[in-house]
């Protein structure tokens, strides 16, 4: 039979193991509470170093597209459209930046095309137009019907 005493020192060796748990416990949750911050630590890092390499690229791009000259702007833009690949267009410089556009364009579409991305590109003051539609818009004509002898 246990005596009251066994019962006391019982009970205070549970209690000291539930402390002892109980610290224990805290202390692994502690643990992986700061590797959690490390692992957004980290990822904060390569987001802000992902952003930055994004932003130095980007400006790079756009510093080799402002070197690049109303003229060779104008010229890519309409020499590596799908609309214009049958075109032949040449493209020459006019003072104050305005351009002259040279050539023959498959049909009125392109034509009018051409010259949107021509006046539209950045620099351009002016378009002079001196495009030629290979294919004439068809208009309806009227037909006569004569009527069938009976």
């Amino acid at each position: 039979m246990m005596t009251r005493k066994h019962r006391t020192a019982l009970l205070g060796l549970v209690l000291a193991g539930a402390i002892a748990g109980s610290a224990l416990a805290q202390g692994v949750v502690e643990k992986a509470g700061e590797k959690i911050d490390d692992v957004g630590r980290t990822i904060k890092q390569g987001a802000v170093s992902v952003g930055d390499v994004v932003r130095k690229r980007f400006d790079g791009v756009r510093g080799e597209v402002q070197r690049m000259g109303v003229h060779n702007r104008v010229f890519s833009r309409l020499h590596w459209d799908k609309a214009l690949n049958t075109a032949r267009i040449e493209v020459h410089m006019l003072r104050d930046n305005e351009v002259l556009l040279r050539g023959y364009v498959p049909d009125e579409a392109a034509h009018e095309h051409a010259v949107a991305l021509a006046r539209d590109t950045v620099g351009v003051t002016g378009v002079v137009d001196e495009l030629v539609p290979l294919a004439k818009p068809t208009q309806p004509t009227a037909t006569s019907v004569v009527p069938r002898a009976r």
